[in-house]
């Protein structure tokens, strides 16, 4: 009896320390992965972002963007000619944090879908929780998914806040 009752205890023991471990990694990504709006440690939010290639040739623009507290992204794109970007962002560091979004490129004459394109970036959220900045790397591919350029810069965003009325 005593042993039958060891053996059970056992196993119910084996499978709440896994249960535990698997739930303190589930924490520990979700701290790590997303936000920790509490200590700044978030990208969600309305951003102006201004992209500054160093590829000569490539002009810069700034764009809106939307982050979302779960890890979401909704990028406007420099050009009529490409969609806006969708994608994910993650906490990586202190402060740190990665980004990729995804959209198609089009012809303007026809309208007709001839790519796409993935943005990927790593960017501090600077003390003051109101900018970030960083590189990035984009990517234009063909329909058939071969890589037509790829080009490089940097990112400086600034928070869109709430202004009152007077």
């Amino acid at each position: 009896m005593r042993t039958r009752f060891a053996s059970i205890a056992g196993k119910r023991f084996t499978t709440i320390a896994f249960l535990v471990v698997v739930i303190a990694a589930l924490v520990g990504w979700a701290v790590t992965g997303h936000a920790d709006a509490a200590s700044g440690q978030s990208l969600d939010g309305a951003w102006n972002v201004r992209i500054d290639f160093d590829t000569p040739g490539l002009e810069g623009c700034t764009a809106p963007s939307l982050n979302t507290a779960d890890g979401g992204v909704i990028a406007a794109a420099c050009s009529l000619a490409e969609s806006p970007g969708y994608g994910q962002w993650a906490r990586t560091g202190n402060r740190i944090f990665e980004s990729t979004f995804v959209g198609q490129e089009f012809d303007l004459a026809t309208g007709a879908m001839n790519g796409t394109y993935k943005v990927r970036a790593r960017v501090r959220l600077h003390e003051d929780l109101q900018q970030f900045s960083g590189p990035f790397v984009a990517d234009i591919f063909a329909l058939d998914g071969s890589l037509v350029i790829s080009a490089s810069g940097l990112v400086i965003a600034d928070r869109v806040t709430v202004e009152s009325l007077p």
